[in-house]
C-alpha cells in the first residue's frame, strides 16, 4: 500500500492526456511529506520508469529520467530520487527524495559506502568504475546479495556528484 496525503498516492501515475485536461492534477515540482516522515517530489518521467526502486535523475523542469553512466555525465548538481512506481514515458508521478526506501543496485553492492551510476539504466553500484557519476547523500543500509535486486537504503535529497 502507497502513502497518501490529501489524493495523493505515491504509486499511482497520471497519464499526459489526464494531466493536460483533469484540472485537479499536482503541480510539477509539488513536495509531499508522508505521514511515515518520507518525502516525495512530483515529476514528468522523461522515458519509460522501469519499476519501483529505480534511481532517476530530476532536472531543474522536474522531468526525470532512469540514470545511467551516460546521462549523469552532463547533470552534476541534479536532484535525484527513487520511483515509488513504474511510470510509462511522459506520465506524472512521485518519486522519493527522503527517508528510508529501497534502491535498485547491481549485485554485491556493499552497505554504508558511497555508491554511483552505472551503465545498466537505474540502478546503483559501489563500484568507483572510472567515469560514473557519485550519487550523493544515498546510502544503503543492506548489501545487495548475489544478483541485482533491490535493496534497503537512505535517502537524505541525494544529487548526482563528482564524476569517478
Amino acid at each position: 500500500m502507497g502513502s497518501q496525503t490529501i489524493g495523493a498516492t505515491v504509486t499511482d501515475t497520471v497519464t499526459s492526456a489526464a494531466y493536460a485536461t483533469s484540472g485537479r492534477a499536482f503541480g510539477l515540482g509539488d513536495r509531499l511529506v508522508a505521514q511515515d516522515g518520507k518525502e516525495y517530489a512530483y515529476v514528468q518521467a522523461n522515458g519509460a520508469i522501469t519499476a519501483a526502486g529505480y534511481v532517476v535523475i530530476i532536472d531543474e523542469d522536474h522531468q526525470a529520467v532512469m540514470a545511467t553512466t551516460t546521462n549523469s555525465a552532463t547533470a552534476r548538481g541534479d536532484r535525484a530520487g527513487v520511483a515509488a512506481c513504474a511510470f510509462a514515458d511522459d506520465d506524472y508521478g512521485w518519486v522519493q527524495v527522503y527517508g528510508a526506501c529501497v534502491v535498485r543496485t547491481a549485485a554485491s553492492c556493499a552497505a554504508n559506502i558511497q555508491i554511483n551510476t552505472t551503465a545498466t539504466a537505474g540502478q546503483l553500484d559501489d563500484d568507483a568504475t572510472a567515469s560514473s557519476e557519485v550519487v550523493e547523500r544515498c546510502f544503503l543500509t543492506t548489501a545487495t546479495g548475489g544478483a541485482a535486486a533491490t535493496s534497503a537504503a537512505m535517502l537524505n535529497y541525494p544529487n548526482i556528484g563528482a564524476t569517478l
